[in-house]
């Protein structure tokens, strides 16, 4: 009857344990740029000194002297909105105390502390890992065929496919409108066309009429010109 309490215990024991060693935190960060500062070829020598301080010889800048810690930095890893797999960026700033300023100030220094001083936070792995993988771990998401490929493709070129789509938009609905304008100015043609024709119809019905009412004129006063005779004629007898 002990036995399973004691079991149940254990295991929620291990189960806290392995959530407080997956935290990321100052002291894991220190260790792993310690660990990673150590592995890296340039380095010969990396020895504590003292609190924050350790002697420090590379072969790539050179340098041989004093290297001492002056920031560290944990916080969470921005995503972009997907996930990562990595879940803060943990930054240890130093300063290499024996060497000249004019040194530090320039680009070959510069490019040296890319791959020293910040180390991103696997969650999967439950470890620090140096830039060069975590770069590595990215690029190989994004080659996976998943949907970081889709992702990474819509962040890069996504503003470029939007303002294609909008330029053809715009191009159909300005189409769209010409043809519609052009549609009413035939019809409007048209229709003054008609209107020209009535009126060219109603200007030579006009003549027309002109036409029968000269001819009824001149037949009136022929008319008119026989009755005029006929009187006469008859005025003539009468006497």
């Amino acid at each position: 009857m002990r036995t399973t309490p004691t079991l149940i215990l254990l295991l929620l024991c291990s189960i806290v344990g392995h959530d407080v060693l997956a935290q990321p935190d100052r002291d894991s960060l220190l260790e792993a740029w310690e660990a990673h500062i150590a592995s890296l070829p340039g380095t010969a020598r990396f020895e504590a000194i003292g609190d924050s301080a350790y002697r420090f010889e590379d072969t790539d800048l050179p340098y041989d002297g004093e290297l001492t810690i002056v920031g560290v930095l944990v916080r969470p890893a921005e995503s972009a909105g997907f996930e990562t797999g990595y879940s803060h960026t943990g930054l240890v700033d130093f300063r290499l105390t024996e060497m000249p300023e004019d040194r530090l100030s320039s680009q070959v220094y510069y490019y040296w502390l890319t791959d020293r001083q910040t180390l991103h936070y696997s969650k999967a792995e439950a470890r620090w890992v140096d830039t060069t993988t975590f770069q590595k771990s990215i690029t190989n998401m994004y080659n996976s065929g998943t949907s970081y490929g889709g992702l990474s493709f819509m962040l890069n070129y996504g503003i470029w496919i939007f303002l294609i789509a909008l330029i053809i938009f715009v191009f159909v609905a300005v189409g769209k409108q010409a043809k519609k304008a052009r549609s009413l100015m035939d019809d409007s043609a048209a229709i003054n066309e008609k209107a020209k024709a009535n009126i060219d119809r109603a200007e030579g019905l006009q003549d027309e009429l002109l036409a029968i009412a000269r001819e009824n004129r001149d037949l009136q006063s022929e008319n008119n010109e026989l009755l005029r005779k006929m009187l006469e004629a008859m005025s003539r007898q009468s006497k």
